[in-house]
């Protein structure tokens, strides 16, 4: 069976890096982002790579352009039957009553219905296959608590409950529904640099292997998740963050 993924916010990042992955493997890649210049670059390298890339801008939140999304790349590639729901914004420090209904709608639309979105209309046709591979990139801020980050917080819980949600409604149908829970990734998102003033080394102090992750680490993480024989792999939430999580709470590490 020939192999089609769709890739949100792959312009760039952890997403950028799971498609050249996934392309290297033989997987046509629809390159999904609301930069469309972005995307076009990786779809591009993609392709001088000597693999099949389909650049897209989405709006990941907006329903039509989802819609239109995979009706482009079924026409073009055939069958879907991997979705990465990689897209996703941290948005600005803030306490809870700070927050704006602006704010709010932004991430939870970005981070969690773009999620919903594509999974309610590429499910019923995986079932027809009985064939699905769905990986969402979820956060450590998804299993944790985290001061000033409320809305993506919750967002990323959203994620993962969606993600066991759909491991037992379809996994009869030979679907998989997975989460990563990175930490701190080496993308302009993942770090922040220009939110808190010596921020990378602080992270990285507090870090067990005294580093970030790369975007390739996760992208491998991905690559095994929607392989053939990933199978039994379900409902479950990858944590990739180094250690942080073993031993120190989000909010401490900013102190």
């Amino acid at each position: 069976m020939q192999q089609v993924a769709i890739i949100t916010g792959a312009g760039n990042g952890i997403g950028a890096a799971a498609a050249k992955l996934l392309a290297q493997h033989g997987v046509r890649v629809a390159v999904l982002d609301v930069h469309e210049e972005k995307a076009q670059l990786v779809a591009q390298a993609i392709s001088q790579a000597g693999g099949q890339a389909l650049s897209i801008r989405c709006d990941v939140g907006q329903r039509a352009q989802v819609e239109e999304a995979i009706q482009l790349v079924e026409s073009h590639f055939g069958d879907i039957t991997i979705l990465v729901n990689n897209a996703g914004v941290g948005g600005p420090f803030h306490r809870v009553d700070e927050v704006s209904d602006e704010e709010w709608d932004w991430i939870m639309n970005t981070n969690l219905k773009s999620v919903f979105l594509f999974c309610r209309n590429l499910l019923p046709k995986m079932k027809e296959r009985n064939y699905g591979r769905i990986v969402n990139i979820a956060s450590i801020q998804g299993l944790l608590g985290s001061a000033h980050s409320s809305t993506y917080v919750a967002s990323k819980h959203g994620m993962i409950g969606y993600t066991k949600t759909i491991a037992a409604e379809w996994g009869e149908h030979g679907i998989t529904c997975n989460a990563i829970c990175p930490g701190y990734v080496d993308t302009a998102m993942g770090v922040r640099p220009e939110d808190i003033s010596d921020y990378m080394n602080r992270v990285i102090a507090k870090s067990p292997v005294k580093r970030v992750a790369q975007p390739v680490e996760i992208a491998q993480m991905i690559d095994h998740l929607v392989g053939p024989h990933s199978g039994y792999i379900n409902g479950t939430s990858i944590t990739m963050d180094g250690g942080i999580s073993s031993h120190i709470g989000i909010t401490d590490q900013l102190s």
